[in-house]
This record gives C-alpha cells, structure tokens and sequence, in this order.
C-alpha cells in the first residue's frame, strides 16, 4: 500500500542520513546548505544569542537549588570528623560541596569545589571565581540543640558569604549510580539540579514532523550551555575530568540518547545532571567529528542550558577537519549504496502506481471485438 511504502521512505532516508543533515542535491549531503535558508527565528524573550568566537569555553558559574538539595547530596552534613576519617581509610574526598546558608533573605546554596581540610577547618572555592577571590576558609563549631554539624565562615570575599555567618556543608559529587530519586527510564536517568522560572510555552511543530515544546530546544537548533563531565571509576567514584561552555553546539550533534532528549526537554536557566552509561557508543558532544567528543566510560555530566538560537544548523561553519571526515564519508561506497537505495524506495512505489493506472486505462480501451 501507500502507507506502507511512505513508511518505509522514511525508516530509509533516517537510516541513510541523520537529522543534522540537510539535502543538498542528488549526490551530495552537506551541513547547513541550501539554496535559500529561511531568517532564523527571533530568540524568545529573554534570552541572548552567543557573542563569542565560536568554540570558546570558560568555567561558568552554575549551581544546586535548594529545592535540589536532597536529591544530590549524598548523606548527612559533613563534619571535619568525616573528612577525617576518609583520609586515614583513604576514601575519595568530596570534589564538589554545597554550602547551605541561613541568610536574612532565607535559606539558599552555593556550590563550591572542596580543597583541603585540617583539623577543624576547610577550605572550598566558590563556584565561578578565580584565584584567592574565590577562596572560603571556614571552621567547624559546636551547636548547641542542633542536630546538623555547623561551620562558620572565617575569612570571605563574598558578601554573601560574610565572616561569622554559619552554614551546612554537603558532599554533592555524584556517584556513578543514579539515586533512586532519579528520573527517566533506565540508561536515560537525569536528576534537575536547578529550575528555571522561564515559561516553556505551548506545544508547537518542531521543523522534523513532530511537535515540542515552543521554549525548549529542537533537533535542529543551536544551543549555548554550561557543562562539567564527570568520569566514574568501576568503584562508583567520580572526578571531574572537563568543565566549561559551548556557545554553539548543535542539538543534532549530540550523541548519547540521555543527553539530547534531555536537552529537548529542558528551558534556559535550567540545570541537569544526566548518567551516560559506558555502553553508549556515539559520543558526540554538540559538534561534527572531529571537533568535541566525549570521553570514553561511565559518566555523569551536569548541563546549564544558557540560550537557543533557532535553526541554527543552517548557519553552522563545519572546520576542515570536519569537512573532510564528512566527505570521505559520505562518498564512501556503503553510504553510495545506501543513498542509491534510498532513491530507489521513493522511485519504485510511484513507478508502480503509474504501472498500475496505465493498465486500467489499457483495459478500459481494449475492444476484444477488434
């Protein structure tokens, strides 16, 4: 039937060319080329279009909400007698702590990376800073009717963080199991690390025949975001082995399922934390190879979803490199082949149906009286 062959068009031409790819003419795919693109989509209010050089990365300023605490903290507040004990059993110490303040405008967190600890003492470095301006010496104190461990700022920048102020301190480094507060289904597990108060509007078409969400991004939109890659031993630790920003990564670029579908979901000013198992075996990180992969393994990586910028893929610069890896594959004889099938599938239906009128109106002529 005609169902069934458009069906089968389809499942071919997804199977011969991914998404992030456009027709360009009948022997050749290219990356953001057509003859005439439509004016990108207007950036939903609010948000901002990427500034600089294409591929520069910095270490960002992200975050937990307090919301969020729960979920990534793994156990109780810490005390120096803690820390201490995971030294003398040299256990991981926490690459990534929370420091949860009681402040004049209520409750709220700030993320840190954990340095060192001596006795009754910790030294942690803000999120975002550089340098001695990032630097938190704070100091353990008794409490007196309470049941968390309380510690004390000694010497701050921050006017946040003011000397004397008390505060909470968790470990938040992520393990290589997901909590079982996780969601999504299993390989495709992601906890939210932080809300967003932007609006994700109402459902509309995505461009590729399906319909999401009018302020996430879509298969074929750019994406300026914030991420630290996390790479877990067999043992279930974690390290950071990458951290930084992309302001025009491809959502059609993305390799792990987990990753781009979250990605998908997720308004700007949004931060998740998603697992990758070490069986994915596209590792795509936003970009044509060869440009940015990610590393091989277990892994858990944390992304802040900063901006879209609308059909971004038709105004992308492929790098040499890039642009040759793309030829050489596409001019490869299984993908001559698969594209030759692919127009074949298409063809063939519509020649049949032809076919097929063409005889009715053969027998509806032919006089067996004659």
């Amino acid at each position: 039937s005609l169902r069934a062959a458009a069906l089968l068009v389809a499942a071919v031409c997804l199977i011969c060319e991914p998404l992030c790819f456009v027709w360009a003419s009948a022997s050749r795919i290219l990356v953001a080329g057509r003859a005439s693109k439509p004016e990108p989509l207007a950036a939903l209010a609010g948000r901002r279009r990427p500034t600089r050089a294409e591929g520069e990365r910095r270490v960002a300023v992200r975050g937990i909400g307090l919301a969020e605490l729960a979920d990534v903290a793994s156990g109780p507040p810490l005390s120096s007698s803690e820390l201490q004990k995971r030294a003398v059993l040299r256990l991981p110490l926490p690459e990534r702590v929370a420091l949860r303040v009681q402040g004049p405008a209520g409750e709220s967190v700030v993320e840190a990376r954990f340095r060192r600890a001596e006795a009754d003492s910790m030294l942690v470095e803000v999120l975002g800073a550089s340098g001695d301006d990032g630097s938190v010496e704070l100091g353990e104190v008794g409490a007196e009717g309470e049941t968390e461990t309380t510690w004390r700022v000694h010497r701050s920048t921050f006017a946040t963080l003011p000397e004397g102020m008390p505060l909470s301190i968790y470990d938040t480094t992520p393990s290589a199991e997901p909590p079982p507060t996780a969601d999504g289904e299993e390989s495709m597990k992601y906890l939210r690390l932080r809300s967003s108060d932007a609006d994700a509007g109402s459902f509309t078409y995505d461009g590729i025949g399906g319909v999401s969400r009018e302020g996430c991004p879509r298969e074929l939109d750019g994406v300026d975001f914030a991420f630290t890659v996390w790479s877990c031993a067999a043992g279930g630790t974690c390290r950071v082995v990458e951290e930084g920003e992309d302001l025009g990564a491809l959502i059609c670029e993305i390799g792990p399922k987990t990753l781009k579908e979250g990605l998908k979901s997720m308004i700007p000013g949004e931060t998740r934390r998603f697992w990758v198992p070490a069986s994915v075996e596209d590792r795509r990180f936003g970009r044509p190879p060869p440009e940015s992969f990610l590393p091989g393994g277990s892994l858990v990586v944390d992304l802040t979803l900063r901006s879209i910028s609308r059909e971004a893929v038709f105004d992308y610069k492929m790098s040499p490199e890039a642009r040759k890896i793309s030829d050489e594959r596409e001019n490869s004889p299984g993908k001559v082949l698969l594209r030759a099938m692919g127009v074949g599938v298409q063809v063939l239906p519509w020649a049949w149906f032809y076919l097929q009128v063409q005889q009715k109106q053969v027998g509806a002529t032919f006089d067996p009286h004659l």
